[in-house]
């Protein structure tokens, strides 16, 4: 019965609008501006730094939050992982906005904050400095994700629950490279 319940916990947490709402809040409409995703980084990029980095926290919280539950329930840790994923799967297809959800590389990020905290502690550092180099989620989550990695490997934790937290920055882009934003699938209409 947990089970259903986190996973479907998961998901509606993963679906609230952060990107969406503080977008509006701050007079804009996220599907709009800039890339059209809503999420994190189109918020930062096109409506201001404030605005961006109150979604960034929103959309880690919104991830760990499930997870933290999950945990608090003593539950195994692949159990937490899935509640993780199903949050992903609420910010990718987000019931809210009828399914038209962002990326979710923040909500990656919020799950291994959430599973495996000192990791990713110590992994924000390099991927801030990455990110502030070369101005590329991407590569920095990429860069963030492998030093978490080694790190949860130095301090001899599960090398699987390491290797499946890794992966997940992989999933978030992949969905965005594979499906195209809202506003791309407007504009492939249109032409």
């Amino acid at each position: 019965m947990n089970i259903l319940l986190l996973l479907v916990l998961g998901y509606l947490v993963g679906s609230l609008p952060i990107a969406y709402l503080v977008a509006r809040a701050w007079g804009a409409n996220v599907f709009e501006v800039g890339t059209r995703n809503p999420g994190a980084a189109n918020v930062f990029r096109s409506v201001g730094r404030t605005a961006g980095i109150v979604v960034l926290v929103g959309d880690l919280a919104k991830a760990a939050a499930p997870v933290l539950v999950a945990r608090w329930l003593h539950e195994p840790s692949w159990l937490a992982l899935a509640t993780g994923l199903a949050a992903m799967i609420g910010h990718w297809y987000p019931v809210f906005l009828r399914f038209r959800g962002g990326a979710g590389l923040a909500t990656t990020i919020g799950v291994g904050y959430a599973i495996l905290p000192v990791p990713a502690l110590l992994a924000t550092i390099p991927g801030i400095v990455v990110l502030s180099l070369l101005h590329n989620t991407g590569i920095a989550a990429g860069v963030g994700f492998l030093v978490f990695f080694v790190v949860a490997l130095i301090m001899h934790q599960p090398i699987l629950l390491a290797l499946a937290i890794s992966v997940l920055p992989a999933l978030a882009l992949a969905r965005e490279r594979l499906l195209p934003t809202p506003g791309a699938r407007r504009k492939q209409g249109q032409t």
